[in-house]
This record gives C-alpha cells, structure tokens and sequence, in this order.
C-alpha cells in the first residue's frame, strides 16, 4: 500500500525550510520514513538518505529533490506555511518547488521497499541548499557512491527535462583615463567603453542551436561606474550572465566573450555548467513505459542535476516552474499523486532492467 504523499506534504509545507535552516524539515521527514519502515540516514548536516537494497546486484538508481525552499516574498494572500486546498491544488510555500517532489519520491520509496526490490539499489535523498548552492547534494553525492541514472525531482509538470542549461558569470572591467569632465579630451571614459562592449554583446549571435535548448544568450546585467558627474571615469564594471547550452563549452564562451569587448574578462563563475541525457537511453525508456504521455524538453532553470554531471539524469516532478519562487505558490492534487506513481513505475522497471 502507498502511503498518503498528500499528508505528508501538507506537514512539509507547515515546516518552514528556508535555505541553510532546513533541519525541522529534515526531523520530519526522518521521523515519517521511520514510521513507514525506511531507516534514513543524515548526511553532512540536513540531507536524509534512504538506501533500498535488492535481492540481487543490479543498477542504482537516485531519487532526488530538495527540502529547503527561498524565503516568503511579499503578496502572499495567506500564511505561506499554513497549507490549504482551494480548487484542487495545495497552496503553500514550497508546494511545488520541490516539496511535492519530495514527498512523491519518499512514498514511491516506501511502496517499492514494502512490494520487495528483486534487484540493483534504489537511493532516495532529500537534500537542503539547492536554492542557494555549494551544499547539499553538491557536497554529499560523492558519499553516496555510483550512480548509474537519476531522477531530480522539479517541478515540470511530470514532463521530463531531458537537457538543462548552465551558466556562467563573466566579470568585465572597462578602463580608462580619469580627467576633469570640462576638459573631456584629455581622458578616455570608461563609461563609453563599456557602452560600446554591451552593444556588441547585445548584437552578438551564438549561433549553434540545441535540439531542446535553442540558443545560449549573452545579458549584462549589472553595471557600474562614475560617481562624480564632473570626472570622467577611469573604470567601469559590468556583469554578464551566459546562459549556455552543451552545445558550447565555458572556454570556447569566454574566447568569443574575450573577441567581442574591449574589457578586461574575469570569470566568476563557470560551476553550473549544461547537462544533457541521450533520448535513447533507459531511464527515458523506463518513464516513457511509466507515463506514455510523456513530453521531452529542455529546461532553462537550474537545478542539483548539474552535481550528476556524468549520469544519465532526467529533471521531472509535478508542479509548474512557472510558479516557483511566487506568493501564492501552489501544486495541483492530482499531479502530486501522478508522481508517486510514476516514480515508483518508472525506478522499478529501470532497476528490473
């Protein structure tokens, strides 16, 4: 019998999580998982995992999702951790950004410990800080051992991600010569320098196209330089976000970045980096038997996958991304309940082989 993944979202729901202060959840959840006959595990702080071994020697395979969630913004028209039901959906902060997904995969774990795994090992991980990076399943999944395929649980509608982008953050120093704003010529504004970089990364064109992330872009997003309007700037900063597909690499990026401005480049960061999963492969294979319905994509938001760089992994869970992060953040009931089935169909015949 499967347990009630509605209740136990509710009570996740009702336990705030906010990044970096996840361990009531993680109490919780542990105590649930006891309660149902899974003994779990804490990993480095907050990340509970539960190990299902098989009968015979097999595959592993990974569930995975994320407890915490980003704080409560302004517009909330209830309390963000007093869930209710209105209209067939569960309202609540981190209904759909991931504690649906958590509470799916944790009922599908139960379901396939109690019907018996003939063979290969099922982990299921609740990990913390994936709102805000460097923790969490980052740090711990080299503890967990081989992995030969992974679900992410995200909110895609039950759609499978079979592609995510990366990204990669590029810092841009103008310079130029300070000078008295009344004799401008004997300067070199570094205000205009920049202006003339963000117009070229503007126009720039990246012109190989992913099959389901279309195209990498280019945005400057911060700019900064001059503070006195009689000074002509020696310097101006700026900040560029590359969203990138595995159709590029980070240094082939930041060359042409480096051939389109006059700025000095500095990379500050380049560890999110874009994965993909061959549409042939089984873990697909094994949604598609669990949901024919199922729709392929590509996902612009990030995720943990990119910590499974190297595996087959697919990003997929009930919920909407177009309402994660939001007031009024919500689940629909019957994609909750969809999940735990398809999670559960889709691991065993993946690890069955």
């Amino acid at each position: 019998m499967t347990p009630d993944a509605l209740e136990l979202l509710h009570q996740l729901v009702a336990t705030p999580s906010i990044s970096r202060d996840e361990t009531a959840a993680a109490d919780l959840l542990q105590s649930w998982l006891a309660d149902h006959g899974l003994a779990s595990s804490r990993l480095d702080g907050d990340n509970v995992v539960v190990r299902v071994e098989g009968a015979e020697p097999g595959p592993t395979l990974l569930l995975n999702s994320h407890l915490d969630t980003v704080p409560a913004r302004d517009g909330w028209e209830s309390d963000p951790w007093t869930p209710f039901v209105a209209d067939g959906r569960l309202v609540g902060l981190g209904s759909g950004d991931a504690k649906a997904s958590v509470a799916a995969m944790a009922c599908a774990a139960v379901a396939i410990a109690r019907a018996g795994l003939p063979r290969g090992t099922l982990l299921f991980a609740a990990t913390v800080m994936e709102e805000v990076g460097h923790g969490g399943l980052e740090k711990i999944v080299g503890e967990l051992g081989p992995i030969d395929a992974a679900l992410v649980g995200e909110p895609t509608a039950l759609d499978a991600a079979v592609a995510q982008s990366g990204l990669m953050v590029v810092e841009g120093t103008a310079h130029g010569r300070t000078a008295h704003a009344a004799r401008a010529r004997q300067g070199i504004n570094a205000l205009t320098i920049a202006a003339r970089d963000i117009l070229a990364l503007h126009g720039l064109t990246l012109d190989r196209v992913h099959p389901f992330l279309g195209a990498s872009s280019v945005n400057v997003t911060v700019l900064k330089g001059g503070d006195r309007h009689n000074v002509i700037p020696d310097r101006c900063d700026y900040t560029i976000d590359v969203r990138y597909t595995p159709s590029y690499t980070a240094d082939e990026l930041h060359a042409i970045l480096d051939a389109t401005t006059e700025a000095t480049l500095n990379l500050r960061s380049t560890r999110l980096r874009p994965v993909e999963t061959g549409v042939n492969s089984p873990i697909v294979a094994a949604l598609r038997a669990a949901r024919p319905e199922l729709t392929l994509f590509g996902s612009p938001t990030m995720s943990d996958w990119v910590h499974l760089a190297g595996t087959d992994a697919i990003k997929i869970g009930p919920g909407n991304s177009e309402r994660s992060h939001t007031p009024n953040e919500s689940v629909a009931i019957a994609d909750v309940l969809a999940a735990v089935h398809l999670y559960r169909q889709a691991a065993s015949t993946f690890l069955a082989g």
